[in-house]
């Protein structure tokens, strides 16, 4: 899909990127461009407190880890999600989308990145973090300690700590 940028009175014709297969965590399953379409407010999505309005990209996502439903990942033009709604299902979502960007139910572009492609290009993003013990990705985790060759999520920490504190 081509775009143009206006510079000193020539156009010039810009190439929009498609977004990673995995945008924070989440395996992308279709994306629009719609920073030309007339944004409608219909209801309100604050981030951080403050109302996030028009956005030139959206995103379907299916979150890698728990099942959150589809989501709706507001982004930046460089793919940075700023915000996220959603709703059970794809198809839901899309309508959802509808709402707020009249029109963009014709752009969406449908990719059919499969979920072992989409963990192994987090797998890579993330240089292979994985638990050393019990094998959890960052995102299916509180957090991730790194040491020398080794990381630990908290709850084999906890279950460390448990064994080594079990009274005799």
């Amino acid at each position: 899909m081509l775009n143009c940028i206006q510079s000193n009175r020539i156009t010039v014709p810009m190439k929009l990127s498609p977004p990673p297969p995995v945008l924070d965590s989440a395996r992308v399953v279709a994306y629009a461009y719609v920073d030309d379409i007339a944004y409608r407010r219909c209801g309100k999505l604050f981030v951080d407190g403050i109302l996030l309005e028009k956005v030139p990209r959206l995103a379907v996502a299916l979150n890698l880890g728990m099942d959150l439903g589809a989501m709706l990942l507001h982004c930046d033009s460089d793919w940075n999600v700023l915000g996220v709604s959603g709703t059970p299902t794809v198809a839901a979502t899309k309508t959802k989308a509808e709402e707020n960007y009249p029109g963009v139910g014709a752009r969406w572009i449908d990719i059919d990145t499969s979920v072992d492609a989409a963990l192994a290009f987090y797998d890579a993003q993330h240089n292979n973090a994985k638990c050393s013990f019990c094998g959890k990705r960052p995102f299916e985790v509180e957090s991730l300690v790194k040491g020398h060759g080794a990381n630990i999520c908290e709850r084999c920490i906890d279950q460390f700590h448990g064994e080594l504190h079990k009274p005799d």
